[in-house]
C-alpha cells in the first residue's frame, strides 16, 4: 500500500509518497497550486492507487485539492496541524522544510492509516453554512474596531471622521442583518437545525456555526464531536501534581461562539446553571466551569441530532 502526504502553500502543492513509515520515499514532487497543477497531480496520485492522501488544513489553500481528490475518488483525510506537531516531536524530526513536511505527512498516514476519519465534500448548504458564519465574524470584528475608534474621535477628533466611522458602522449593521437573515433562511431548509435549535443556550448563529464547520460524519456523535472542536480537557499529571485545561484542538471560531452560548445557557436555563454552580462549588474556576458548559452543550446538540436520526431512520424502516 502507497501513502501520500501533501504539504500546501499557496504558490505550491509539495508531496511525497511512501510504502511504509519508516520505509525510503518512492516518488515525490512539488506543482504549482493552481488549476492545472491540481488537475495533474491528482492524475499523477490516481495512476498510483494510494492507499491514503493525507492534507493538513491549512486555512482555505487546501480546499480545491481536497475537492479534486474527493472528485477522483481517492481516499484522503484533511489532519490538524497539531497532530502532525506533535507527531514530528515523536520521531524527532528537526528539519521542517515543505519536502520533509510532506514526507512527514506521508509516514504520517502510513502510521495511523486505520485510525484516520476519512474526508468527504461538505453539502453546497453545509459549505455556504461555514463561509457565511466565518464572513459574519469578519462583520463583527469590524463593528467592534469602528466602536474603539469611535470611543477615541468622541474625546478628541475631528468631526468629519466622526461622520465616515458613523456612516461605516451604519453599513456594517445593516450588512450583520442582511447576512444573519440569509443564515436564518438557509437554517430553514436543514431539518437538523430546528433540532438543535430546541436547546436552551443555542441560537441561529451557534447553529449555523457548529454545523457548518463539523463534518456530517461527525452529526450526533457526542464523544468525537467534542474533540474534533477542540473541548475535551487535556490533563497534565506528574508526581502528585495534576492538572487540565481545554485542548482547543479544533477551530477556534466554533468554541468563540460557544463561549456565549455557555454564557446564554447558565443565565437562562434553570439545569444548566444548576450544573455549573455545582462545579464553582466544588472549588473550579468561573472559566474552568463555563469551558465545562461548553462541552455540555454540543454533547446535547449531538445527542439530540442522534435521536433525531435514529427517529427518521426508523420512520424510513417503517
Amino acid at each position: 500500500m502507497r501513502f501520500v502526504g501533501i504539504d500546501i502553500s499557496k504558490a505550491a502543492l509539495d508531496w511525497a509518497m511512501v510504502e511504509t513509515a519508516d520505509g525510503d520515499v518512492v516518488a515525490e514532487g512539488s506543482i504549482t497550486n493552481t488549476a492545472p497543477g491540481i488537475a495533474a497531480l491528482v492524475t499523477t496520485l490516481a495512476a498510483s492507487a494510494p492507499a491514503l492522501v493525507v492534507l493538513e488544513a491549512t486555512g482555505a489553500y487546501h480546499r480545491p485539492l481536497l475537492a479534486a481528490v474527493l472528485a477522483a475518488e481517492l481516499p484522503a483525510t484533511l489532519v490538524n496541524p497539531t497532530q502532525i506537531v506533535g507527531f514530528r516531536q515523536v520521531r524527532l524530526g528537526r528539519a521542517k522544510t515543505d519536502r520533509q513536511d510532506a514526507r512527514l505527512l506521508a509516514r504520517f498516514g502510513a502510521t495511523y492509516a486505520t485510525e484516520l476519519r476519512r474526508s468527504t465534500l461538505p453539502s453546497t448548504t453545509q459549505a455556504q453554512l461555514r463561509d457565511w458564519t466565518r464572513y459574519r465574524a469578519t462583520l463583527i470584528r469590524r463593528q467592534t474596531q469602528l466602536a474603539g475608534q469611535q470611543e477615541a474621535n468622541r474625546w478628541q477628533g475631528d468631526a468629519q471622521v466622526r461622520q465616515w466611522l458613523t456612516d461605516d458602522t451604519q453599513s456594517i449593521a445593516a450588512k450583520i442583518a442582511e447576512v444573519e437573515a440569509a443564515i436564518a433562511d438557509l437554517l430553514a431548509q436543514l431539518p437538523e437545525a430546528a433540532v438543535v435549535l430546541a436547546i436552551k443556550g443555542v441560537g441561529p448563529i451557534v447553529t449555523a456555526t457548529v454545523l457548518g464547520t463539523l463534518p456530517v460524519a461527525l452529526w450526533g456523535d457526542a464523544k468525537k464531536a467534542s474533540a474534533y472542536l477542540g473541548l475535551v480537557p487535556r490533563v497534565a499529571q506528574s508526581g502528585k501534581r495534576s492538572r487540565s485545561s481545554m485542548s482547543k484542538a479544533g477551530p477556534g471560531e466554533v468554541r468563540r461562539v460557544l463561549w456565549l452560548a455557555a454564557r446564554a445557557a447558565i443565565d437562562h436555563d434553570p439545569a444548566m446553571h444548576a450544573w455549573y454552580a455545582g462545579m464553582v462549588a466544588r472549588g473550579k474556576r468561573e472559566q474552568q466551569a463555563q469551558c465545562a458548559v461548553m462541552n455540555k452543550l454540543v454533547r446535547h446538540m449531538m445527542g439530540r441530532l442522534k435521536a433525531w436520526q435514529t427517529t427518521q431512520l426508523e420512520a424510513a424502516m417503517a
